[in-house]
């Protein structure tokens, strides 16, 4: 047989057969609990009986028949039987009937109680042996119907038996209607899934307050992953744009170097060609990685970390920087014995794209200052310039992709506005901060905060 699909019939099935099986079970141990106790009772109530005639006899003067006569009654028979099974004395309501002799016949000295039948009806029996000087004289037995017995067993059942079916049917009716509504927030979930799967993950999967403590949190975990599936589809998005639109001019150009060399420029021409075609791969293969960082999921830093000697690279980029730009005045105070953990190559590039802005938006003959040094379990690097500064600008905004101000496009049109954007993105993948303020006099100021090892 086919086990259901649906949760709402799987749990009403599964309910309504436990519910049978406990029920059943139940009122087989009641019943035989019942009939027990009422054996129990009759049997408490013949050795009674039976012990009561042995000590009447034991009497002087003593009549049996009397004893007997005296101690039966309608609903129960007496007889004395001698060691060989005659029967000596009955008592007057067995007319000419006798007690059915037990099974085992009368040689057996102890007392022995047993169901035995008696015209239609049963009676429960008790052989109770009659010792003297340590010998069996006789028995004593007396019996007692129990049709009233099993007419109360009957009577039980019966009464279990409707309650079962009445309480069956309540639980059936309970089971449906608490599956159905406990399973609800289940088949909405799975709506709401497939609508937003449909809608390419643009819609949020709503909060519920209704269901169950565990449909609720089966509800959070879809909802966490649309919104995580919904970053990552959007920052696929944003490579494929912002590739196309950094690498737009760049490729062009690339191909104009390609036409200008099958045409077979020699010369200083061919060098100058060659040399531009060379800084316009060199530009596109730091923009490729650049949107390769920005599009990366930020749980994956850490996956290649070392310890990185921060004084000692920050001293090299200055060092470079100032070969590099001979019309500035570059300085450093770098306090020494700076480690942090992170990758290099990115904390490299973080801190040469950081002085590369300083040095690119600073004129002739103005100055850069990086400083280094620890503040409390952080180290704080600061960039200094005396450029044009912010122009106005938002320092939030300028850390976005493509941001610049209308004075940086002035001086630098070549720029992407990917620098600031791909030094944030860094920083807070190595857990630390990223902030621009402008200068009083000119200027900006580019601080980053990094967590020092311990």
């Amino acid at each position: 047989m086919r086990y259901p699909d649906r949760l709402a019939t799987r749990l009403s099935v599964s309910f309504v057969l436990l519910f049978l099986i406990t029920f059943s079970a139940v009122v087989a141990v009641t019943l035989y609990y019942a009939q027990r106790t009422f054996q129990t009772s009759i049997d408490d109530n013949l050795r009674g009986l039976a012990e009561t005639v042995e000590l009447r006899l034991g009497e002087d003067g003593a009549d049996p028949q009397k004893v007997i006569e005296e101690l039966s009654s309608a609903a129960q028979f007496v007889e004395l039987v001698d060691s060989a099974g005659a029967v000596t004395a009955r008592s007057s309501n067995l007319g000419v009937a006798e007690i059915p002799a037990l099974p085992g016949g009368h040689q057996s000295g102890r007392t022995s109680f047993h169901t035995v039948k008696f015209g239609k009806s049963k009676l429960r029996e008790v052989r109770y042996p009659l010792v003297r000087d340590g010998a069996v004289q006789g028995y004593v037995l007396a019996a007692s119907p129990i049709p009233e017995v099993d007419q109360s067993l009957q009577s039980l059942l019966a009464v279990a038996v409707v309650a079962g079916v009445l309480g069956m049917s309540i639980a059936v009716v309970g089971t449906v209607w608490l599956s159905v509504r406990e399973s609800r927030p289940l088949r909405n979930l799975t709506d709401a899934v497939h609508a937003t799967a449909a809608a390419g993950f643009g819609l949020p999967i709503p909060a519920s307050r209704g269901g169950s403590r565990e449909a609720r949190e089966l509800r959070k975990a879809f909802s966490t992953r649309v919104e995580r599936q919904r970053e990552v589809l959007t920052r696929e998005r944003a490579f494929f744009a912002d590739s196309s639109h950094v690498l737009r001019t760049p490729l062009a150009v690339l191909q104009g170097d390609i036409e200008m060399l099958e045409q077979g420029v020699s010369g200083k021409e061919r060098v100058e060609v060659v040399a531009q075609a060379r800084a316009n791969l060199d530009k596109m293969s730091r923009a490729i990685s650049g949107l390769l960082l920005l599009a990366r999921d930020s749980d994956a830093s850490g996956t290649a970390w070392e310890v990185v000697e921060l004084s000692k690279l920050l001293e090299g980029l200055v060092q470079g920087a100032s070969i590099a730009s001979p019309g500035l005045s570059i300085s450093a105070e770098i306090e020494a014995g700076l480690e942090i953990g992170g990758d290099a190559h990115q904390i490299n590039d973080l801190f040469a794209s950081t002085l590369e802005n300083a040095q690119r938006y600073t004129p002739e003959g103005g100055t850069v200052r990086l400083s280094a040094s620890r503040s409390g379990s952080d180290v704080v690097v600061e960039v200094a310039d005396s450029g044009i500064g912010l122009g106005g600008e938002n320092p939030n905004r300028l850390k976005e992709r493509f941001s610049r101000g209308a004075e940086a496009r002035k001086m630098f049109p070549e720029g992407s506005g990917l620098g600031l954007a791909i030094a944030d993105r860094i920083v807070r993948i190595h857990q630390g901060t990223f902030e621009l303020s402008g200068r009083d006099g000119g200027g900006v100021s580019a601080t980053v905060t990094l967590p020092l090892l311990t």
